[in-house]
Order: structure tokens, then sequence, then C-alpha cells
């Protein structure tokens, strides 16, 4: 069983709500307050489309499909900017290749929140995708992911840097890479292990 939940060591990752992040075409990740939850009646450009939907206090606009004491799950339209969601499903494909593992369209998709007790007390925020809408029941419901694809943030020096998280139960595959904002994969472990020596 592969759960997202044994890949979060202690102090894993401290993400703060900034702007002016080098990620290409974007300047924030979190939404204003004004714009809500409503993006459809909003045109989408690369570049002005935010990363997240997402309040002050981190949080979705919308409610949550499913939930535990630890972990929220949110659907990925309308709290994930489409021009990340692809993103990401390009660099998860990418990753996923040199392993055989299946890839992943980016429409079945979650935000994942994760409980934090440390620092502000903000959620940890990951993204999670599938290669189909029966690994999403699997993972999110059963919690037993047959097809991990987690992409987690971590901020160094005002810089977004990812740890994707991908693993496949059936043939004992789990991998982790730290991605910089260029989508460069910097190591083969993840982006907190990669620079706690720094």
């Amino acid at each position: 069983m592969i759960s997202i939940l044994r890949f979060l060591p202690a102090l894993c990752i401290s993400v703060s709500l900034l702007t002016g992040w080098a990620l290409p075409g974007s300047s924030a990740w979190a939404a204003p307050e004004s714009a809500k939850a409503d993006s459809k009646s909003q045109k989408t450009f690369e570049g002005i489309e935010p990363l997240f939907y997402l309040d002050s206090k981190r949080r979705p606009f919308i409610e949550p499909f499913h939930k535990t004491d630890s972990d929220e799950y949110f659907i990925c339209r309308g709290t994930v900017g489409e021009w990340y969601r692809q993103l990401l499903a390009q660099d998860f494909n990418k990753l996923a290749e040199r392993d055989g593992m299946p890839p992943v369209s980016g429409s079945t998709c979650a935000l994942h929140l994760i409980a934090t007790h440390s620092g502000k007390k903000l959620p940890i925020v990951a993204v999670e995708m599938f290669p189909g809408a029966d690994d999403m029941r699997s993972c999110v419901l059963a919690e037993t992911c047959p097809q991990l694809r987690t992409v987690m943030l971590y901020v160094k020096d005002r810089t977004l840097y990812r740890t994707f998280i991908l693993g496949d139960a059936k043939r004992r595959v789990k991998r982790h890479y730290c991605l910089d904002n260029q989508s460069k994969i910097l190591a083969e472990k993840s982006c907190w292990r990669h620079f706690e020596g720094d």
C-alpha cells in the first residue's frame, strides 16, 4: 500500500503565500479574495491565471469532496490554475516515462491539503494526479494508491521548487524528484532533503 502520509517528514515543507515567485508566466499562486471560485466567467491566459485559487489561510473557495482528520481533497477545477495543471501533468509524464509508468492527462486531479501543526499552522499544499478515475477512487477513498502521482511545494529564497513523488505499487517502484521552476530535475530525492545541507 502506498499512501502519501508515508512520505511526509515531520517538518516536510514550509510553504508561504508569496508573490513574485520565479515561475514561468506567473506572479502569484493565490487568487485575490474577489476572484473566489468562479473562474469560469474569466477568460484564462497563461501568465495571468494564478497557480492556485486559495484564500489567505490557504483554503479553496469550494467544499472538499473528501475529508479525514488530517487531509482534505478538492477537485482541481476552480482550485488549480488550468495552465499550471497542464504543466504539472507534463512534468509527471516526463518523470513517469523514465520508469515506464502510465501517463496522466491532468483531468483526473485533486488538490490535497494536509494539516500541519508547525509554523503558522497553514496546511501543506499538494496536487495529486491519477491515470484514471479508478486510481483516484482507490487512492483518495481507500488510501491505497496503485499509481501514486503527488507533487508538493517547497519554497526557498522566495523561489518555488517542487517535489514529485511517483509510485507503482504493483511493480514496487517509488521515486522522488526535486524540480526547479523551469522543470529541470535538480535531484532524485525530495527538495527538502536536497536543500537540507545548505
